[in-house]
């Protein structure tokens, strides 16, 4: 089966927001502190609020597919392997509406780090863009037990892959969220 478009979409956006983070790293570690705002005033602002709300929008996603939609890897493997594959197949039919929006939340906290602080400090930029780097960077593992049980039947090794994984991704995710939510609440009242 091709990769679909939307798919390979998705992982420039991965690639890009990885690429972002390094390269603001590492002229973070050179310039020691002295970091060029591409983005600055009310662009830089709107960036960060975009990014809070994809990332509240991948939190309610990934809470929902912890609790809701991975578990039925098991059920659909009792009814039988043909009910996997089914509900499989159904799923990664319509991956688009989660992996978009959460390659676009990862991308705004990656170009946020290249924007003035606006709603919310250097510092809390960097650690929201960290957690993202750290929930991207944990997806494969997750993608790969997915497509073990895709492409092999259900196993218990498998699925507890997927769920740690995707376990390690909602966590930070949500602590991101929360993160950039209270900074946005602490900062003063522009007069």
């Amino acid at each position: 089966m091709p990769m679909p478009i939307y798919f390979l979409f998705f992982l420039a956006l991965l690639a890009a927001t990885l690429l972002l983070y390094v390269t603001a790293a590492v002229v973070a570690g050179v310039r020691r502190g002295a970091f060029p705002a591409v983005l600055q005033g009310s662009a830089a602002s709107w960036l960060q609020a975009i990014g809070l709300a994809l990332l509240w929008w991948n939190v309610g996603t990934c809470w929902f597919a912890f609790f809701n939609v991975y578990p039925i890897h098991v059920d659909m493997h009792l009814v039988g392997q043909s009910s996997l594959h089914a509900f499989s197949r159904g799923y990664i039919s319509r991956l688009h509406i989660v992996v978009l929006p959460y390659g676009f939340a990862c991308l705004a906290w990656a170009l946020a780090l290249w924007s003035a602080p606006a709603r919310l400090s250097r510092q809390a930029i960097w650690g929201i863009a960290t957690l993202c780097v750290i929930s991207v960077v944990v997806t494969p593992f997750a993608a790969n037990a997915q497509g073990d049980m895709l492409d092999n039947g259900f196993t218990d090794a498998a699925y507890g892959r997927m769920m740690s994984a995707h376990a390690v991704r909602t966590l930070a995710l949500s602590v991101a969220a929360i993160w950039a939510l209270v900074q946005t609440w602490r900062l003063p009242k522009a007069a």
